[in-house]
């Protein structure tokens, strides 16, 4: 396809002849003259059947290019987050664009000699119409000079071409945001250790031996199969397991004191009345899936019975994770 068009200008009201703009045919097929310009108005040209069918081909083209483009970007981004979690949040980024621009650069690769439009439609100045074509024998056929000019972009634009990097994007964006899992991480001992998570540090904590609100280190991470761990100033490694993390769910991670086990405590309040429960979450660590949603963390909660029924509200349930004596179950 040459660089250099040309572009010529007739009345507002002239019709098109009835012949192909790219290959001077009999045109039989009305389509729409895509505009290069600002224009109110809406033009079509006669293509004929073999053109009118490459340029079918290339429309459906685009969109195959542009859901390939946003299908890679989205891919990769899902692949970095469930690899790096929630570290190299810009080596994520840098790729996920790279991903989801390499049809875009392909294309710019290949357009030589590719299938577009051959005729391109503005409004002029004084209710004229500018029209750019790629055959200058075309433009001849409305009697009028044409000139010479830089071959218009065919739509979709540069808009559309970044589509599918902005939405792998904020995919990228959802799943660091949405897809995460909480923990709180516990441990025994005489000294501070360091929290691991794909063998990376993210943070310290410091040792327990009985419940107290600031027990645990809360550490949030991208959900997905991780591998955890627990190391201590030594480098002696206290835990290291490796678990599938679900999205929106609350785990604890560690090893508790001697002695020491989970327990869930329940409380119902409200005209439900004021039930209360206190049981041993099973299982023997070191990590533990909590079923429900946590309201309080090593803490007890109030078991003082209401007076009367509250009568702003109908009743709910509190929740509390406890580090007790294994015997404290009942």
């Amino acid at each position: 396809m040459p660089t250099l068009w040309f572009r010529a200008t007739t009345e507002g009201n002239r019709l098109l002849p009835a012949v192909c703009p790219a290959c001077l045919a009999p045109g039989v097929r009305a389509l729409e003259v895509p505009s290069s310009g600002p224009t109110e108005s809406v033009r079509t040209a006669y293509y004929c059947e073999r053109c009118a069918e490459l340029l079918d081909r290339r429309a459906t083209f685009i969109v195959a290019r542009l859901g390939a483009a946003a299908l890679l970007g989205i891919g990769t981004a899902t692949s970095l987050a469930l690899v790096l979690g929630g570290v190299r949040l810009g080596l994520q980024i840098v790729l996920t664009l790279l991903a989801s621009l390499l049809p875009l650069a392909a294309r710019a690769l290949t357009s030589r000699g590719s299938v577009g439009p051959a005729l391109f439609h503005a409004d002029g100045p004084a209710s004229q119409s500018v029209w750019i074509a790629e055959r200058q024998d075309f433009l001849g056929l409305l009697e009028t000079k044409a000139t010479r000019v830089p071959r218009p972009l065919a739509r979709p634009g540069g808009a559309w071409e970044l589509a599918p990097a902005l939405l792998a994007l904020v995919w990228l964006s959802a799943l660091h945001g949405l897809g995460r899992a909480d923990l709180r991480v516990i441990q025994s001992g005489d000294a501070e250790a360091v929290v691991l998570i794909d063998e990376r540090r993210r943070s310290t904590i410091a040792p327990v031996r009985s419940e107290h609100p600031h027990a645990a280190r809360a550490v949030s991470t991208l959900a997905g199969r991780r591998r955890l761990g627990i190391v201590s100033e030594r480098g002696e490694s206290l835990v290291d397991v490796v678990a599938t993390l679900w999205p929106g769910r609350d785990y604890v991670l560690g090893n508790l004191p001697p002695g020491q086990c989970l327990f869930l405590e329940r409380q119902e309040y409200g005209k439900t009345g004021a039930a209360h429960e206190l049981a041993q979450l099973p299982g023997q660590g070191p990590i533990w899936e909590l079923p429900v949603t946590v309201d309080l963390w090593f803490s007890p909660l109030s078991t003082r019975p209401s007076s009367r029924p509250s009568l702003d509200t109908s009743g709910g349930v509190r929740t509390a994770v406890r580090l007790l004596p294994c015997s404290g179950a009942r």
